[in-house]
């Protein structure tokens, strides 16, 4: 007896909630569809995002711009990896200048991805010098 009535009011509430959730879903779903979002997923500064823009998105010019450059940005963050890993073999200041070429690479690799953001959100064609000259040198050789 009290699991039908639990239902039916179970039942209601689903139904008043997708009709109050309809509208976002919808908004949501054609903002997923947009080329803005794909440069924001593939520029956000997590490791693989960049791998999605080349496999999916290859034909897309912009999203593929972006790409190149998450991509670019991650090979400078593995280069301050490398250099920290040399670094801790130094006796008694090893550590810390690991430590601290470590969080410099995390400043960059954050730094540029929230520089691409911006650039991008506000419209703008900003890249700095080093990482336009890479990814020149980097199209050359691979793309």
């Amino acid at each position: 007896m009290k699991f039908e009535k639990y239902s039916a009011k179970l039942e209601e509430l689903k139904a008043k909630a997708l009709d109050f959730l309809s509208p976002y879903w919808n908004q949501a779903k054609s903002f997923i569809n947009t080329e803005r979002f794909r440069i924001y997923l593939v520029t956000l500064p997590l490791f693989g995002n960049w791998l999605i823009g080349f496999s999916f998105y290859s034909n897309e010019a912009e999203v593929y711009r972006h790409s190149k450059l998450s991509f670019l940005n991650v090979l400078y963050f593995i280069a301050f990896l490398v250099l920290s890993w040399f670094f801790s073999f130094i006796p008694i200041a090893g550590p810390w200048l690991a430590n601290l070429a470590h969080l410099a690479g995390v400043i960059i690799y954050l730094g540029l991805s929230g520089l691409l953001l911006y650039n991008y959100t506000k419209g703008k064609k900003l890249v700095p010098k080093l990482p336009q000259e890479h990814l020149e040198l980097l199209e050359k050789k691979f793309f």
